[in-house]
């Protein structure tokens, strides 16, 4: 079901790009001077800002290259086997340091809806909660679990948000930077709810954000020029980037990710089963972006994106690759493998992938320390709590080391459902 409203929202900002809404007059445009400066960087709401274009090698048929990519000595690249046909029950005590259970306070104002959470951010105050897609909005809870307030609304008017695609928190300045969708926009709130300034853009559409080190760091992405398309013979192509801005969206530098030339017509995109693209680990920012799909979930080129990047000096630098049977490839030429996210922390790896040859969604974790891995269907064994159904953890996108999942489980004495209960797991390093 998110699957499917992700592709639908991305269809219609592609068919809607040209029809963005001008805001009120007392709204004043800006634009990125070459420089890379927002040339009025001191009003609040940036409208319709453009940004610039990536400068980029070209191939003599007129395609465009790859970013750059370096191996560093200092560090080496390894390859982690995947054995898809596994399926272990891997017991949370066996990673963890230590597990925290808080219990969200259920009101009026703070139902959550488990099926729509895309994000949850923990920082030494506060607990918030971001629901995605049509249900988007988003919840403070103090550390012991009490709510606190929501932040913003939905709306397309000046300061509010349509469709939430993904949020990062600037701690150090107590604010909150939201990407949405329908318009595009990211809108910057502070931790009670004032909102402080926005900017927006008609055409892109913003896929993650993270705020690491006082800098965003934004992935979106772009139909690749009439030119380039004709050159590589394709029917449509799109420039999947990583912006760098300053907190006060003053343009930094960027770099492209991938790019990709399709032999149909854009009729969907990315899987954003999980959208934790950007982390941070002990050391490095990391990166990993997924695939594009067509409207139909069929894979629309035959590579498997397999590869976990290091961020470094505006470069991506690869960290390590997941080794699949064939490379993801079967003797027809297709993907059976549809990788939806890798991360890692000091000790561990991370991954969720699909097999569509056996229609399963599988949860890998790699242990460096002893070399092994271990693939689950569907989750983890919570044997801590003695939850039944498997879990589905998650990475604190500002700390590697910290992941998180939920689960809604009844009392005797509850009369209706309550608000789930957040686990919040510390690793074994």
């Amino acid at each position: 079901m998110k699957t499917c409203f992700y592709l639908i929202i991305i269809g219609i900002l592609l068919l809607s790009c040209n029809r963005t809404k001008q805001s009120d007059s007392a709204e004043k445009q800006v634009g990125i001077t070459q420089n890379s400066a927002l040339t009025e960087s001191q009003v609040d709401v940036y409208q319709n800002t453009e940004f610039p274009d990536i400068q980029e090698d070209t191939n003599q048929d007129g395609s465009l290259t790859e970013i750059p990519v370096d191996i560093t000595p200092s560090r080496a690249f390894f390859e982690i086997p995947v054995d898809i046909d596994q399926n272990y029950s891997l017991p949370l005590s066996e990673i963890t340091e230590e597990i925290t259970a808080i219990e969200l306070e259920m009101t009026d104002e703070s139902l959550i809806n488990p099926d729509n959470i895309g994000r949850i951010i923990i920082s030494e105050d506060n607990i918030i909660v971001v629901e995605t897609l049509f249900g988007s909005k988003i919840l403070v809870f103090n550390k012991d679990g009490k709510f606190l307030r929501s932040i913003g609304s939905r709306g397309q008017g000046p300061g509010e948000y349509n469709i939430i695609n993904s949020v990062a928190l600037d701690e150090k300045n107590s604010r909150l930077f939201i990407a949405s969708s329908m318009p595009s926009r990211i809108l910057c709130y502070n931790l009670d709810g004032k909102f402080l300034s926005m900017i927006q853009s008609g055409f892109f559409p913003y896929v993650d954000i993270n705020c690491i080190n006082d800098e965003l760091l934004l992935i979106t992405y772009q139909r690749a020029s009439a030119n380039e398309i004709e050159n590589r013979k394709a029917n449509s192509a799109m420039i999947h980037s990583l912006y760098r801005l300053t907190d006060d969206f003053q343009m930094i530098d960027s770099c492209i990710i991938f790019k990709q030339y399709l032999e149909t017509t854009v009729g969907g995109g990315n899987m954003y089963t999980y959208t934790d693209f950007i982390f941070k680990g002990n050391s490095s920012i990391y990166l990993y972006y997924c695939e594009i799909y067509a409207l139909q979930f069929t894979p629309i080129e035959t590579v498997l994106r397999d590869t976990l990047y290091r961020f470094e000096d505006n470069q991506l630098v690869p960290d390590l690759k997941l080794k699949f049977r064939n490379n993801g490839i079967d003797g027809g030429g297709n993907k059976f493998i549809d990788l939806w996210n890798i991360f890692r922390s000091s000790r561990y790896v991370f991954s969720v992938y699909r097999n569509n040859n056996q229609q399963k969604n599988s949860h890998l974790c790699y242990d460096t320390k002893t070399g092994k891995g271990y693939t689950m269907l569907d989750g983890y064994t919570d044997d801590i709590h003695g939850i039944e159904k498997r879990v589905r953890i998650r990475p604190l996108v500002t700390d590697s080391e910290i992941f998180y999942y939920w689960h809604t489980s009844m009392k005797p004495e509850d009369r209706e459902e309550p608000n789930p209960t957040l686990y919040i797991i510390k690793l074994k390093k």
